[in-house]
């Protein structure tokens, strides 16, 4: 009888907390989304490419030659001890840099990524540039943007491009 009482009770537990799970609610995640610029022409004088929309432009972080600082649980609770500072994140100014939502990386001589942490700009500007910052070749494109994960509900990273740009 005390085993029937026992099942009982983990049936009525358990109805209790299967409402828990509630269809329909996203998880508090966020994600970046990307887009490609491919050059098109001779690439030997482009120094930097940039993806500029919102009125900012992209920005590339700088590698740190800082030494990465390592925190142990004692440092944490060692009352008076600071702890070190997180990396750059997007929008975070990097090396005296405008605050910016957009990163870009060099994947290849013709190919360049630039992140967008939770955008999706429907408008941008890419530009190449030389090593003194003088445009080489400017394009507006209208970027239409294709979920790559999530769900369509709760969203999630998406992808646009390629852009291509011309050089002369």
């Amino acid at each position: 009888m005390k085993r029937l009482h026992g099942i009982a009770l983990v049936m009525i537990l358990a109805s209790g907390t299967a409402g828990c799970a509630t269809p329909g609610v996203c998880p508090a995640i966020g994600w970046s989304n990307s887009v490609t610029v491919i050059l098109d022409g001779r690439v030997d004088a482009v120094a930097e490419v940039q993806l500029c929309a919102d009125g900012k432009c992209s920005i590339r972080p700088q590698p740190t030659t800082a030494p990465k600082a390592t925190v142990t649980p004692s440092a944490e609770a060692a009352p008076g001890r600071a702890i070190p500072a997180a990396p750059a994140t997007p929008g975070t100014p990097v090396g005296g840099t405008e605050y910016s939502p957009y990163f870009g990386r060099k994947v290849d001589d013709r190919t360049w990524q630039f992140s967008a942490p939770m955008r999706a700009p429907k408008r941008a500007t890419v530009r190449a540039l030389d090593a003194g910052g003088e445009v080489l070749a400017q394009r507006d494109v209208e970027l239409t943007w294709t979920r790559v994960g999530g769900s369509e509900q709760c969203g999630g990273p998406a992808t646009a491009g390629p852009v291509s740009l011309s050089l002369p």
